[in-house]
């Protein structure tokens, strides 16, 4: 198979997407993201006019996660650069995401949730980058003290079926499960 990276020509858009998150306090997390959209070559817009080059989107999103399993309990958003003022109006969707379980199905729920004329495509797009990395904040902000077997079971219950390797059938969750097992506290 030919690599596609030959075929790159010149760069007409980039997304960087960042996101970092935070302890709270012991079982809540901050999960903030920052989306920007450029473009290094002008274009011509919907209604023909010429736009130059530079930026075109920018915004961020801010997720408090806390529980288990974790969920969104509270959610703002701030859209600092937009292609049309009204665009702005759509940060406030976020805070349909409030209750909303960070679980299998997450995705899912988001873009009902965020999709169309219910939110904005790039906030949804952010939210749902978000959704992964506050399972990995979470697990990175609960793993700095030893885990408890009721967290244990909680989180082997999380990662069952949630990707290729933790699969009910595959060797990590076989080898997971049979280590909560014998552990004192373990089903």
């Amino acid at each position: 198979m030919e690599s596609l990276e030959k075929l790159k020509g010149e760069l007409v858009h980039s997304r960087l997407i960042e996101i970092r998150s935070y302890a709270v306090d012991k079982e809540r997390l901050l999960v903030e993201g920052v989306l920007k959209d450029e473009r290094p070559c002008s274009m011509y817009t919907f209604s023909g006019q010429e736009r130059e080059p530079g930026p075109v989107h920018g915004m961020s999103v801010q997720l408090l996660v806390g529980g288990m399993p974790s969920r969104i309990l509270d959610a703002e958003a701030e859209m600092f650069k937009v292609p049309i003022e009204e665009c702005r109006e759509a940060a406030k969707s976020v805070k349909k995401l409030i209750g909303l379980p960070v679980v299998y199905g997450f995705s899912k729920e988001v873009k009902e949730r965020l999709s169309g004329t219910a939110g904005c495509t790039h906030l949804t797009s952010l939210v749902l980058t978000l959704g992964g990395a506050a399972v990995q904040g979470m697990a990175a902000h609960r793993g700095r003290e030893p885990v408890t077997p009721e967290l244990r079971e909680a989180m082997l219950g999380y990662m069952k079926n949630s990707c290729w390797v933790w699969r009910e059938e595959g060797r990590a969750f076989r080898e997971a499960s049979a280590m909560t097992r014998k552990r004192p506290g373990g089903a």
